[in-house]
């Protein structure tokens, strides 16, 4: 399958947006599908649409939450077995009446309309967390398209955010590293964003801006008294 178009994506997110808050469970879209509404890009698109969901007192499992979509929403749910686990599936209709089975797969949030009804889905900053993790932990095309959400995404997030402080997790340091060694490219875009004193060093992002300007500054002035001698 070569992903869902933006308006099939869009009907698919919305009714299980719609589905879940009338079970009353709370939820956050995340992954490609996320990706796609926070960083929105032609070439990018999803074949399956990721969630979390909040365990409350009810204790809402994954299993849990399958049946009860099935269970309540027959017309728009489906099962299918992906290694020896079943999973609920969107059944998202054509025009021409196929019916395709869309795989859900169960983080600060925001809210966007999407087909006239709000969706919650991860932040820019949660979800290029998540992205350099795991474009650190798999190779291949999913490696090449992390790095490309990542790229985007980042012209989305606030500095300073909590989710964006990797000085406390070595596996966010290492994944970083090794990003910046294959994309040197994104360096300053995520200076700009992450606190990561170990792969940025101790200075703060505006401090190095306003050190550059005035080295930059130097050079000019020099330039043209030397100008002015000559």
């Amino acid at each position: 399958m070569r992903g869902l178009l933006l308006p099939q994506l869009e009907t698919v997110v919305s009714r299980i947006a719609q589905c879940l808050d009338l079970l009353q469970i709370d939820y956050a879209l995340m992954g490609g599908a996320a990706v796609c509404f926070m960083a929105p890009h032609p070439s990018r698109r999803t074949e399956d649409v990721d969630l979390v969901i909040h365990v409350d007192q009810r204790y809402i499992t994954a299993d849990l939450l399958t049946q009860r979509l099935l269970n309540a929403f027959p017309a728009d749910f489906g099962p299918v077995n992906q290694f020896g686990h079943v999973i609920p599936a969107f059944r998202l209709r054509s025009p021409s009446g196929t019916i395709q089975l869309i795989e859900l797969e169960t983080a600060t949030r925001v809210t966007r309309t999407i087909n006239g009804y709000p969706v919650k889905i991860f932040g820019a900053e949660w979800l290029t967390r998540e992205k350099i993790l795991s474009q650190y932990q798999r190779q291949g095309p999913k490696h090449l398209t992390d790095i490309e959400d990542i790229a985007r995404l980042v012209r989305y997030c606030v500095p300073n955010r909590p989710e964006l402080n990797f000085d406390q997790d070595a596996q966010l340091q290492l994944a970083l590293a090794s990003l910046l060694r294959e994309r040197p490219r994104l360096h300053s875009s995520l200076r700009r964003s992450i606190k990561c004193n170990s792969v940025f060093g101790n200075w703060p992002s505006h401090f190095i801006l306003i050190w550059r300007s005035w080295v930059r500054t130097i050079v000019i002035s020099a330039y043209s008294h030397q100008q002015t001698i000559s």
